[in-house]
């Protein structure tokens, strides 16, 4: 909003100037987003009448003009050809600097001297014009200041006013918070109902129909007006406010507007049918030309102000084009209303239409305001216009005076012990109730521990004891206020189950490997979980049921993450995709006693080959391609020792695994029984695996890489192929080697598991891959074979393994 400071300084008598005014406002809540000063860049420029004009004796373009500002005459070289002689111009002095930094020196122009400039309007930066200079009124005072003659020495503040605020969007709104914060006296235009001057009993007829749209409408009738130009001081006025002078009677209603924040509008009642007014919802189709001239359509969810044949006006929003006031009217009907504020948001948001009515019904005006304003503009009109104001102002209500009368005042009860502990500091008493005096918010009774207060109808961001206490706030002064620590103590957050990084992690690495992420229902059917491994079996009930399931197929929460993801799996394959991976990181729900609790697992489902498509068919990944891709999870997340143990009864007997971590069950992956498939109705091989998400956090977190320099000594190589007794494994024969090589074994791979002819029965063949490397020599053959001898003797003592010939 634009406000110019001259406007505030009639309103409020001791204003402060506009630099500490503009800080003033922002420290109470209403940004100043910018200042400016017409004039500020041509304050030097003076008002000079030209005496004659002569030709430039050296130039045919050029003109001399002998120039007065009434106490000196100036001899100036001209290019324009607009002036005469007699006319009052704008004039510019040797040593001015005109806007652009420019300033303004004597010299020579075709050998002549000139003593100075008549400046054009875009010179003067008021303008674009450019044409010729700037001609003034014939009556303009010679040598006064150009920016007093117009009115340019002001400074016009940009007001940023919160939604919240809709008494601050105009002159009288900010001109009550500026007395209140520098304690000067505000004087407010005369708002008293003005004295018939024709038909003293006449009421103009006002039929309101749809009063929850608008509670209150008014309306006034003023005769014999003359409509022409406005008087400059008002136009002036609005151009400040970046408004546009129209003329007389529309100039009154928008410097009400702008000094009040209520809307209004003029009629010319001699083009409203039956000479009445209709407040009803539109009917479905009916059309308006609003005074921009484009045609509206509307219908029955927005409020139409009507005669007694069709729509005048979009209420609130926009009047009507073919009831507008020109230069013929004579009679004038005047509203002013309140509005819905829903209402209106949505009549100006369907009609793709704004104005500055419509942005201050939207956000709720004054409702005491209404008749007040029409008072103020309806004294305006008659001195503007040399109208006369025509018998009562016609008010038509709501028949629920209930909200009425709650929307023209409430009491609140601020506690000031309450108030103290919000703010953190303590406010005296005293200064509260000076705060809410000052801002015009009656104080009602004050005791020792609280203080009553009506609040006023313009003040309907108050609805709280909260927004009590944030007026205190504003008023003593944010500034005011002593930073303090917090006295709550403050608790370190609780360890995650789930590490965030690492399921980022987890999550890209799926993706690299082609799989699609699943986002599944966390409700599954009981006849589906019990064909998966079932945590906390030892209770009769592990999983948890639903009281109010959405089906009997939904009636449980899952303790499994394949049930869904397999059924995922089956919509894909009926729809022609024969190739992905499905993931999901989620959780499953288990019952506890009377509780239930949660835990975060992995779940995939693998059909095909994810990689595979038209350029590059791939055979499909079958056990040991998802065992590679379990084993890279694993790396990821630190599990570097683990046992494979054989798997639930979900997976196929001979080609799944159960996952063993620090003698814990960490998952299970594999191919899924055919048999289970084929309940869910996929052919083919089906590899799945569920892991155990929080487990992997564990070992993550205690496997956090820490680095190390590189050895530059070379690294020795040894493979060691072992026949070895069952039912010993290979995790005890890696445990022996681990433990005789020491730090010197750099890395320990297995190569080679295998069973069946030519290895004898009860026997398996294994073979691993030894490396060993010292970070401060270069290791020789001769310790490398008597380590290798020491770790030989100890599996055969141990395990009874033997080399394998």
């Amino acid at each position: 909003m634009k406000l110019p400071y001259s406007w505030l300084q009639e309103l409020v008598v001791g204003l402060p100037a506009p630099e500490e005014t503009a800080a003033i406002l922002t420290m109470r809540g209403f940004e100043i987003e910018d200042m400016v000063s017409p004039g500020a860049a041509i304050q030097e420029i003076l008002v000079a009448k030209i005496l004659a004009l002569n030709p430039h004796p050296n130039a045919d373009k050029l003109t001399l003009c002998d120039v007065t500002d009434g106490s000196r005459n100036y001899a100036i070289v001209c290019g324009a050809s607009n002036m005469k002689a007699g006319d009052c111009v704008a004039l510019a002095q040797i040593g001015t600097v005109l806007p652009g930094n420019f300033k303004l020196e004597r010299r020579k122009i075709r050998g002549i001297y000139s003593e100075g400039m008549l400046c054009s309007t875009r010179e003067l930066g008021l303008g674009d014009d450019h044409s010729g200079i700037m001609i003034l009124p014939p009556d303009a005072p010679l040598g006064r200041r150009l920016v007093d003659y117009l009115g340019l020495n002001d400074t016009i503040f940009e007001i940023n006013v919160t939604p919240n605020r809709p008494d601050a969007l105009c002159a009288l709104g900010i001109a009550r918070e500026m007395a209140a914060a520098c304690g000067g006296t505000l004087r407010g235009p005369d708002i008293s109902e003005p004295a018939a001057a024709v038909d003293s009993d006449y009421i103009p007829s006002v039929d309101l129909r749809d009063g929850d749209l608008c509670p209150r409408y008014t309306a006034r009738v003023i005769r014999d007006v003359r409509v022409g130009p406005s008087p400059e001081w008002l136009v002036k006025r609005l151009e400040a406010c970046g408004l546009r002078g129209v003329n007389n009677v529309v100039d009154a209603t928008n410097l009400v507007l702008m000094e009040l924040g209520q809307p209004l509008h003029a009629f010319d009642m001699d083009q409203l049918e039956g000479k009445r007014i209709v407040v009803r919802r539109a009917m479905p189709g009916e059309r308006i030309r609003t005074i921009d001239g484009e045609d509206r359509i509307l219908d029955e969810t927005i409020l139409a102000i009507c005669d007694a044949v069709r729509p005048v006006a979009v209420a609130g929003v926009m009047g009507g084009l073919e009831s507008e006031v020109s230069e013929d009217t004579t009679t004038i009907l005047l509203e002013s209303a309140y509005f819905d504020p829903p209402s209106i948001r949505r009549t100006s948001k369907k009609l793709g239409l704004g104005s500055e009515a419509s942005y201050r019904f939207e956000r709720g005006v004054d409702l005491e305001m209404v008749t007040a304003a029409s008072h103020r503009c309806a004294r305006l009109i008659a001195e503007l216009t040399g109208g006369r104001i025509a018998g009562c102002l016609g008010i038509a209500d709501t028949a629920d005076t209930a909200r009425l009368e709650a929307r023209r005042g409430r009491e609140m009860t601020l506690r000031f012990a309450y108030c103290n502990r919000l703010l953190g500091q303590t406010v005296p008493p005293d200064e509260i109730e000076s705060i809410f005096t000052s801002l015009q918010i009656p104080v009602k009774t004050r005791n020792e521990e609280s203080i009553t207060l009506r609040i006023p109808s313009f003040r309907q961001d108050i609805t709280l004891e909260a927004d009590l206490v944030e007026e205190v706030a504003r008023c003593h002064g944010y500034n005011e206020f002593s930073p303090t620590l917090l006295r709550a103590p403050v608790k370190p957050p609780e360890p995650q189950e789930v590490d965030r990084e690492l399921v980022k992690q987890i999550r890209q690495f799926f993706v690299s490997e082609g799989l699609d992420e699943a986002v599944t229902y966390s409700f599954a059917d009981p006849e589906w979980l019990k064909a998966f491994p079932q945590e906390d079996a030892e209770l009769d009930h592990p999983a948890v049921t639903i009281h109010n399931p959405i089906n009997i197929r939904e009636a449980t929460m899952r303790t499994s993450l394949l049930p869904s993801l397999l059924q995922a799996a089956r919509r894909n394959i009926t729809r022609g995709n024969t190739d992905f991976g499905l993931f999901e990181l989620a959780s499953v729900y288990l019952a506890s006693g009377d509780t239930a609790r949660e835990k975060k697992k992995i779940g995939v489902v693998i059909l095909g080959n994810p990689r595979a498509d038209w350029r590059d068919p791939r055979p499909e990944m079958d056990f040991f391609d998802l065992k590679g891709l379990m084993e890279n999870l694993f790396t990821l997340c630190g599990l570097k020792r683990y046992r494979l143990l054989p798997g639930p009864d979900c997976l196929h007997p001979k080609r799944g695994v159960t996952v063993d971590a620090a003698q814990q069950t960490t998952g299970y992956f594999g191919e899924l029984h055919p048999a289970l498939a084929e309940t869910y109705e996929l052919q083919g091989r089906v590899l799945a695996a569920e892991i155990d998400l929080s487990a992997l956090t564990r070992f993550w977190k205690e496997t956090a890489i820490a680095y190390r320099p590189f050895s530059i000594f070379p690294a020795v190589k040894r493979d060691l192929a072992l026949l070895l007794p069952r039912p010993g494994t290979s995790k005890q024969v890696e445990d022996i080697i681990r433990q005789e090589a020491g730090a010197l074994l750099e890395d320990l791979r297995l190569f080679d598991y295998y069973q069946g002819k030519p290895v004898a029965e009860g026997m398996v063949s294994i073979g691993f891959r030894l490396t060993f490397r010292s970070p401060e020599e270069t290791l020789t053959e001769t310790g490398i074979d008597r380590m290798i001898e020491k770790i030989l003797a100890r599996l055969a003592t141990e395990l009874h393994a033997q080399i394998r010939s």
